[in-house]
């Protein structure tokens, strides 16, 4: 028992320090291969934001856009034809930024939402070149160029970790949590090692790539559309990687049950395409370590409650230093923020096991065959 326990223990610290290692180490290793000089003339890019109402933090996003610096830029705000509220939003972000496009579109008969908005809009875009946004990001002004410069280095699909910030509510200081502390930190150590995934977040890739790859109709059943849009990028040769620098994604309020439905999801989408990662959750969790530690701890007769409580501070500690060093946001909450998202996080796992036909998405239940 004290053995399995001192090996659980040194399996979950050692995961965890050795993820937040390599997620410290990701930016210097795209900087150092992303080296190249910038075309000229410059590669004309399109810009597509799918907008779906709610969308609270389009105003900041589209702000962000409209000082992006890249001269061959275009930039589409698309939305569902019926979906009046989010026309009306991005004709007020058009009129404050002119250099803004709107499109309303019909969309296409896909499940997901967002695949089909986008398969319905990425034939409107004036250049092969796609970077494909959501409507609640923040670009730094040299998103753009930053993208390009992972795309020179040879790879078919850019992505960038997504981090949360400007949390409102304590929940919404949970779901930063889990954006930053938990998902941007494994997406970047991945990328550091050689095994990146994307987010839906950002996403530039060739259409004419896209398009041969299966496009979106593949990802029409299922809230995991960067996944399978990733797998068949890869399948058709296309290397994939993250950018040095993050983007950013205001949160404002959450609730509990935003968190849970968009964690819930999020876990799913790993079960299914990312299996080993999914276990690993569990295995090398800080509920498990600590439970783990404190069986070592009182097997060693130091008392469990002791050996519990030193691994917890050791978790809490080692993540709020990674944050710290990379410069990412922390909140005001963090150390409560942390300890509900650990609590959470097992039953996240447990419930993502189960068999799902429905999940919901921005607070709309939505059917999935899949």
């Amino acid at each position: 028992m004290t053995l399995a326990s001192i090996a659980l223990w040194v399996l979950a610290t050692g995961w965890l320090l050795g993820t937040l290692g390599a997620a410290l180490s990701q930016p210097l290793k795209r900087l150092r291969l992303n080296r190249i000089p910038s075309p000229s003339p410059a590669l004309p890019v399109s810009l597509i934001v799918p907008v779906s109402s709610p969308a609270p933090a389009l105003s900041q996003c589209a702000t962000s856009l409209a000082a992006l610096d890249y001269p061959a830029l275009e930039i589409i705000l698309c939305c569902d034809e019926a979906d009046r509220a989010a026309a009306t939003a991005i004709e007020a972000a058009v009129q404050r930024h002119p250099t803004l496009k709107s499109r309303a579109v019909a969309p296409v008969a896909l499940g997901n939402p967002k695949s089909a908005l986008l398969a319905a809009a990425v034939p409107l875009a004036a250049h092969d070149l796609l970077l494909l946004s959501d409507d609640n990001v923040v670009s730094s002004s040299q998103r753009i160029a930053e993208h390009l410069a992972v795309r020179a280095a040879g790879h078919g699909l850019v992505s960038a970790c997504a981090l949360g910030e400007a949390a409102e509510s304590f929940w919404g200081e949970v779901d930063a949590a889990f954006m930053n502390g938990q998902f941007a930190r494994l997406q970047c150590a991945g990328d550091a090692v050689g095994l990146s995934f994307s987010t839906g977040k950002s996403m530039l890739v060739s259409r004419r790539d896209l398009l041969a790859s299966g496009g979106f109709a593949p990802s029409g059943n299922t809230m995991c559309e960067d996944a399978v849009v990733q797998r068949q990028l890869v399948r058709s040769g296309q290397k994939v990687a993250l950018t040095a620098e993050p983007v950013r994604q205001p949160i404002g309020r959450r609730d509990f049950g935003e968190v849970w439905h968009r964690h819930l999801r999020w876990a799913t989408c790993r079960r299914q395409y990312a299996p080993l990662l999914f276990g690993l959750e569990l295995i090398a969790s800080a509920p498990v370590a600590v439970l783990a530690g404190g069986a070592a701890a009182g097997s060693l007769g130091l008392g469990f409650a002791s050996g519990a409580s030193a691994t917890a501070v050791i978790f809490l500690g080692a993540e709020w230093i990674f944050l710290r060093l990379a410069g990412w946001p922390t909140g005001r909450a963090f150390p409560a923020a942390w300890a509900a998202r650990e609590l959470l996080a097992p039953v996240l796992w447990l419930a993502a096991l189960l068999p799902r036909r429905r999940t919901y998405w921005r607070n709309r239940p939505l059917s999935l065959r899949r």
